[in-house]
């Protein structure tokens, strides 16, 4: 039985001689594998919809192994993206994120929606896009069940302590008198306000902050890899050859 649904393609491969298995974002089941027939071929209906970063309306049928495409549209292709060097390496970094963190039959319609809302914003953006790429590793964090604590200790409760430390196995600011933490680090209240800012802003008013702590950026990059199992990805290994 077929069924309507709306992905985002994340990884196309090639198979056999005419073609495509996708790693899909599904709106509705989280990863998924899609077969999408004749794709390779350029008279093929599927070929359009086959192709990585693209947002689609698609029916599917399910087999034992994976889904079937059956056929669909383009809702957004995120053109103005890949003709960006940055923007494109980074949104590539987010479809390399959902593909290490997405788990199967995980419904994550929000997660989804987000990822949406964070490739239409990267086709524009020029100025601070780390900036956008931090925001949306502490949301997407956040989504997945490790929201940082951020406005009292993570052990104790006190509300906002003057002295302050952000803790990662703890999840979020300790106070000086919860002891030392093997991996805590003492941070200041300006950074704390800021990732508190990047987690609760929309993408599009990102450009209205005028400045963001480093460290702030540092920790949520620090917080965001601990907590997804994994140090380094390897697209943002092209941005040190720019």
């Amino acid at each position: 039985m077929s069924e309507q649904d709306e992905i985002i393609v994340l990884k196309e491969i090639d198979y056999k001689d005419y073609d495509k298995i996708l790693h899909c974002f599904s709106k509705k089941r989280g990863r998924i594998q899609v077969m999408a027939r004749g794709a390779q071929k350029s008279n093929s209906e599927n070929m359009s919809i086959a192709q990585t970063f693209n947002y689609c309306d698609v029916t599917l049928i399910q087999n034992k192994e994976m889904f079937i495409l059956i056929n669909g549209s383009v809702l957004n292709s995120f053109y103005r993206l890949r003709q960006k060097y940055e923007n494109y390496v980074y949104g590539s970094y987010i479809l390399e994120i959902l593909n290490h963190v997405l788990q199967e039959n995980d419904h994550q319609a929000n997660a989804f929606e987000m990822t949406v809302r964070m490739l239409e914003v990267l086709e524009d953006v020029s100025a601070n896009i780390s900036w956008y790429i931090h925001a949306y590793e502490i949301k997407l964090i956040s989504m997945m069940g490790f929201k940082p604590q951020l406005e009292h200790c993570a052990v104790c409760g006190a509300a906002r302590p003057r002295h302050i430390k952000f803790s990662i196995s703890e999840g979020g600011i300790i106070c000086n008198s919860c002891g030392v933490m093997k991996d805590s680090s003492l941070t200041t209240q300006e950074s704390i306000n800021d990732m508190f800012k990047l987690l609760y802003v929309k993408f599009e008013h990102i450009a209205t902050i005028k400045e963001i702590n480093i460290e702030a950026l540092k920790l949520i990059r620090k917080y965001f890899n601990a907590y997804v199992g994994k140090e380094q990805f390897k697209s943002l290994k092209l941005l040190e050859f720019k």
